[in-house]
């Protein structure tokens, strides 16, 4: 029996501190999209829609590149300065440590394509790239639909992954082996990383019908 009430008080425990973490994600990033609302004066804004014009799409196309733009302008987008946005973000503002470190981990996350295998509040998905293909729990969006495939930014926290920001469908089913066939291409050869691809190419792959 004392062993039940223990497993049962470290499963509340680790629930609780999930909640915990799920908010603290949430607060850092609604800030970090604020800061980002309101820091860049507008020649960083004219270059960055530059930038992300000649290597992805026009930006002012329609609501869906607009949301890419506005993500990767956060937290992919190199300034003048040389760093993004988010990392001068988490350099200004006043923060708690517990805050600055989920900060350092949210900075590093790409885009990455999943394959939704349950529907649920806690979606199962698959990782469809990458050497790590585990199943997980994905939580923080209700509206993923089983065999979709879609390109998410996943934190992990206590019990589940979090995921951060919105959340795009792939346009087409092939895609993956497309992302397949352009990594080995241009990444694999050198000694690229998934994420390192995953960090600089993701936008493409979204944007494509």
């Amino acid at each position: 029996m004392d062993a039940e009430r223990g497993l049962l008080d470290l499963t509340e425990y680790r629930h609780r501190k999930q909640m915990i973490a799920e908010e603290q994600t949430r607060a850092v990033y609604e800030s970090a999209k604020e800061f980002c609302r309101h820091e860049p004066n507008i020649r960083e804004i004219v270059r960055a829609k530059m930038i992300f014009t000649k290597r992805f799409a026009p930006v002012e196309t329609d609501s869906l590149t607009e949301d890419v733009f506005s993500e990767w302008l956060l937290f992919d987008y190199k300034t003048i300065k040389g760093t993004t946005l988010f990392f001068q973000f988490l350099q200004t503002q006043a923060l708690s440590p517990s805050q600055k470190t989920l900060g350092a981990v949210m900075m590093t996350l790409p885009w990455e394509p999943v394959s939704v295998e349950h529907e649920s509040d806690d979606a199962l998905c698959i990782p469809l790239l990458g050497d790590h293909r585990e199943c997980s729990r994905l939580r923080g969006k209700s509206f993923l639909k089983k065999d979709r495939i879609y390109f998410v930014r996943k934190v992990p926290l206590v019990t589940h992954e979090w995921i951060l920001g919105p959340v795009f469908e792939a346009g087409s089913p092939d895609i993956v082996d497309t992302m397949k066939t352009r990594y080995g291409q241009r990444y694999q050869e050198n000694g690229g990383l998934w994420r390192a691809f995953l960090k600089e190419e993701a936008p493409e792959f979204i944007l494509t019908d």
